[in-house]
């Protein structure tokens, strides 16, 4: 009898460690990265940044898309630095969205595609709407931006 429950004990001990090591290898599949970079060569410093969850290193999701200082004509800028605004990546790498700017009479379109190491998106950001200073019924057209992961 004490025989059995030394098996017993070990064949629990063992699931155990497999179970461990399991949900470890499963938790390192998933993570998420800091993207950043310029918009329409960086001028006045204008930019994006974002988070990309990704599942074995391909990203799925782009996660709090934010652009700053992006240049709207004929004298304006707008930047934009909530957390709500987020894309789902398609088998191609490639991601897209409109995102209506709350309490503002003014939406965002992006369109984006990740390279294939996944450490550099490239894409367009484009701006319509009424815009601080003065700018009513603007459009920045399609403004490409560069993004690289930080780290």
């Amino acid at each position: 009898m004490d025989r059995r429950r030394r098996m017993d004990a070990v064949r629990w001990a063992a699931a155990c460690a497999v179970t461990a090591a399991l949900l470890v290898l499963a938790a390192g599949a998933y993570g998420s990265a800091f993207f950043r970079g310029p918009v329409a060569g960086g001028a006045n410093n204008a930019g994006v940044e974002f988070r990309a969850k990704s599942h074995n290193d391909h990203p799925r999701r782009v996660l709090e898309f934010r652009w700053f200082n992006v240049p709207v004509p004929p004298n304006c800028a707008d930047s934009f630095e909530g957390t709500h605004f987020s894309m789902r990546v398609n088998r191609h790498r490639r991601f897209h969205g409109t995102y209506p700017v709350p309490n503002a009479n003014r939406k965002a379109i992006v369109h984006g595609r990740f390279k294939r190491s996944g450490k550099k998106a490239t894409g367009t950001l484009r701006l319509k709407g009424n815009f601080s200073g003065g700018c009513v019924n603007a459009d920045t057209g399609p403004l490409s931006w560069v993004a690289r992961k930080n780290g």
